[in-house]
């Protein structure tokens, strides 16, 4: 068939969609969780596939993708438990803290499951990214993800994407995918806001760094707008520096 039958074929409706950005947690374990809090009356629900299937039902999602929501390590293995008995679940980026004297044995451990697919890793659950780069068992650990062939999730900020820079000179062949970036607002500050330009325009040029359209919708004035307008300036310069992969 040619390139044209190909994009005919290819009709939104008919292209099948893998999530790459849910959360798994059920709040009636035993334990409990780590989050979201019990405060937060619409999250605060158990959330596994049969409840993501009902709330996805019709969008063409035939598989989906977890990422961490628990600092726990026994949660690494709670999700790929749940991984291994439903098919929605077609990978896990769990959490792992590199620097941690017993990281290698958990990597190692994991990554024999084919679904690990890396870790997520930023100012989460206490942490502290901008340090970490700075120390060398950190950086050995992520050279270690790495050469396993495993990637790292981030979310981040401004100083956080100066951070991810840093990190990925020194981890050259580290995959890192930036997370929730459409939500990233530009600082006020003239300066900062270069910087953070010239920061994603230099990641951009590396192809080990790819970016999540994800968390792309925002609250307004207490309302979430619906139209594409509102969003494709951001989505549009995104794609600009980073490209269709």
């Amino acid at each position: 068939m040619g390139a044209a039958g190909l994009m005919m074929d290819k009709s939104p409706e008919n292209i099948p969609v893998i999530d790459t950005h849910i959360h798994l947690f059920d709040p009636t374990r035993p334990q409990g969780v780590p989050w979201p809090g019990k405060k937060d009356t619409i999250l605060y629900h158990p959330a596994l596939p049969d409840r993501y299937r009902q709330v996805t039902d019709g969008l063409g999602i035939v598989g989906a993708i977890e990422v961490e929501a628990s600092p726990w390590l026994e949660d690494n293995q709670w999700v790929l438990d749940i991984a291994a008995k439903d098919t929605l679940i077609v990978g896990t980026v769990g959490d792992l803290e590199p620097g941690h004297p017993e990281f290698r044995g958990h990597l190692e451990q994991f990554h024999k499951n084919p679904l690990f697919l890396g870790i997520r890793c930023g100012n989460l659950w206490g942490r502290d990214l901008a340090a970490q780069v700075n120390q060398r068992e950190f950086v050995a650990d992520l050279k270690a993800l790495a050469d396993a062939g495993l990637e790292m999730d981030t979310v981040p900020d401004p100083a956080l994407i100066e951070v991810v820079v840093r990190l990925t000179d020194r981890v050259p062949n580290l995959r890192v995918v930036i997370d929730h970036l459409p939500q990233l607002d530009p600082p006020s500050d003239g300066k900062a806001r270069k910087a953070l330009q010239n920061n994603l325009q230099e990641l951009g040029k590396r192809p080990q760094v790819y970016v999540k359209v994800s968390s792309v919708l925002r609250y307004v004035d207490g309302k979430v707008p619906d139209t594409l307008d509102f969003y494709r300036a951001r989505l549009d310069e995104i794609w600009e520096i980073f490209g269709e992969d």
